[in-house]
C-alpha cells in the first residue's frame, strides 16, 4: 500500500510538472478588451491602460489588478511603462492638488504614486505633462510637456535635475519624447518639421538631431531604442525601420507594403536584437493586421508564425498588434483577436525556447553561390521554398521571385551590394549578404 501511495505521489508530481510545462508554452490572455500595453518587465509584469484612464498591472499569479486611474475626465494620454525589475510603473496620473495629469511613477513594493510635474503649472486637454518612455532602471523618464496651448516639447525627468525642457529644433513647434536608453543619454521621438511634418529624431547627451536615411532624409517618428542608445526602431511610410550608428537605415520589409498597407515598429530588446511590430491594411482598424518579430540574421516572420513553428499554441488568438518586449527578449504583450474576433490583451512568455538559442531553428540549412555574382544565383538547399525577394543597401525591395527552385537571375540589378531575403515555407526567412558584379 505504501509502494502504490508513492507511485501515485510521484504520478501526480509528475502531472503537475508536465502541466505546467505545457501551461507556460501556451500564450496567455490577460483580459478581453481594448488595453494599450505599455511594457513587460523580464520576471513577467505587464503594464497597461485603458483609454479611460484606469491603470493595471499583470502577472501570472495574481492577474489584472487596476493600480491607478486618471480622475479629472479626461482621456489617457502617453503610455504606461515598467522597469526591467518590475520595481516601478510610470504613466500619466491626475494630481489631486492641481487637477492636471502628469508624469508620474508608482512605486510597487508600497502601492504609492508620486507625482513629477512639468514644465508649467497648469496645462491643457487636462494635463501638463504626459509619459511616453521610462528607462530600464527607471532613474530616467520622458514624454511631452505643454508648454503653451499650441506647443509641447519633448522632456525628460531624472532625481538629479527634476523635468528638463529638450526643447524643439524648430521654432514654434513641437516634439516629444517617445523611449530612452539605460543610462538616459540617447531620448528618441519625433520633432515637428516647419512644415508640420512629423519627424524622427533623437537627443544624444540632451543635443537634438533628425535621425535620417543614407540620403539624409528624414524618416518617421521614433519609438524605441537599445539599452546602449546605439539602435533605434521606429515607423516610415508604408515600412518600419531599424537605425543603427553603425550600419545605418534598415527596413522591415513586408511583400504587401504600400500607401494601402503600413506598418511600424513598436518594442525593442536590450542588445538591440529582436524588434517586434505590426503590418496592418490602411486605413484600417489596428486588428486587421499581423504583429511581426524581427531579427537581423532572420528577417521579419509573421509572430503566429514564430510562436507555432516554436511549438507554442496560440488558442486562436491572433496577435495582431504587439506592443511590449521585456528588456531581455523573452516576453512580448499586445492585443489581438481572438476565435470569437473579441479583442483581447495577450501575453507570450518564450523564456523555454529562447534559453538555449536566441534564434528560431530551422529544419533546412540553406546556401547560395557563387558570390560576388555576375547573373545567376544558385541555392543550395533541402526544403521548398515559397518566394525569395532582394533588397538594396537601404531596405528597398528591387526585386521578388514567386516560384523559386534552385537559381535566381539577377543579371538585372546593377553592380552593388544586395541582401537575399529566402523564405520556406513553415519557417523563419533567411537572409544572405551578396556582391552584384
Amino acid at each position: 500500500m505504501r509502494k502504490f501511495y508513492k507511485i501515485r505521489i510521484l504520478f501526480l508530481f509528475a502531472f503537475l510538472v508536465l502541466n505546467i510545462s505545457l501551461l507556460n508554452a501556451q500564450l496567455t490572455v490577460m483580459a478581453t478588451g481594448n488595453y494599450t500595453i505599455g511594457g513587460i518587465s523580464d520576471n513577467g509584469v505587464v503594464s497597461m491602460h485603458t483609454s479611460s484612464g484606469t491603470i493595471y498591472k499583470w502577472d501570472s499569479a495574481n492577474g489584472l489588478v487596476q493600480i491607478g486611474n486618471i480622475s479629472n475626465g479626461y482621456p489617457a494620454a502617453g503610455r504606461t511603462l515598467i522597469t526591467a525589475d518590475g520595481s516601478k510603473i510610470a504613466s500619466s496620473i491626475t494630481n489631486a492638488g492641481t487637477n492636471f495629469n502628469e508624469i508620474s511613477t508608482y512605486n510597487t513594493g508600497s502601492s504609492t504614486w508620486t507625482n513629477l510635474g512639468g514644465l508649467v503649472p497648469t496645462g491643457w486637454d487636462g494635463s501638463v505633462s504626459s509619459t511616453w518612455g521610462m528607462s530600464p532602471n527607471g532613474n530616467t523618464i520622458v514624454g511631452l510637456g505643454w508648454i503653451n496651448a499650441g506647443t509641447a516639447h519633448a522632456v525628460k525627468w531624472t532625481a538629479q535635475n527634476g523635468m528638463t525642457d529638450l526643447g524643439s529644433m524648430i521654432a514654434n513647434r513641437s516634439s516629444r519624447a517617445n523611449a530612452v536608453n539605460a543610462d538616459g543619454s540617447v531620448i528618441v521621438g519625433w520633432q515637428d518639421q516647419a512644415d508640420g511634418f512629423r519627424s524622427g529624431a533623437k537627443w544624444v547627451d540632451g543635443v537634438g538631431s533628425f535621425i535620417t536615411d543614407i540620403n539624409g532624409n528624414s524618416v518617421g517618428e521614433a519609438g524605441d531604442v537599445s539599452a546602449d542608445g546605439n539602435t533605434i526602431i521606429g515607423m516610415n511610410t508604408p515600412e518600419p525601420y531599424v537605425w543603427n550608428s553603425t550600419t545605418g537605415l534598415t527596413y522591415i520589409t513586408h511583400p504587401n507594403s504600400s500607401a494601402f498597407f503600413r506598418g511600424g515598429a513598436t518594442g525593442i530588446s536590450a542588445d538591440g536584437s529582436k524588434v517586434i511590430g505590426f503590418f496592418r491594411p490602411f486605413p484600417g482598424p489596428p486588428m486587421t493586421g499581423e504583429g511581426f518579430f524581427w531579427t537581423a540574421a532572420g528577417g521579419r516572420v509573421n509572430l503566429n508564425d514564430y510562436a507555432t513553428n516554436l511549438g507554442i499554441n496560440t488558442q486562436g488568438v491572433t496577435m495582431s498588434l504587439p506592443l511590449a518586449i521585456s528588456q531581455d527578449g523573452k516576453k512580448i504583450a499586445g492585443v489581438g483577436m481572438n476565435a470569437a474576433n473579441q479583442i483581447v490583451a495577450f501575453y507570450l512568455d518564450l523564456t523555454e525556447y529562447l534559453s538555449t538559442s536566441d534564434v528560431v531553428k530551422t529544419k533546412n540549412t540553406i546556401s547560395i553561390y557563387p558570390n560576388p555574382v555576375e547573373d545567376i544565383i544558385y541555392i543550395k538547399k533541402a526544403g521548398k521554398i515559397d518566394r525569395a525577394d532582394v533588397y538594396n543597401k537601404v531596405g528597398q525591395r528591387v526585386a521578388f521571385f514567386d516560384s523559386v527552385a534552385d537559381r535566381i537571375d539577377v543579371s538585372s540589378l546593377s553592380p552593388g551590394n544586395y541582401v537575399l531575403q529566402i523564405f520556406v515555407k513553415g519557417e523563419v526567412s533567411q537572409s544572405f549578404t551578396f556582391i552584384k558584379q
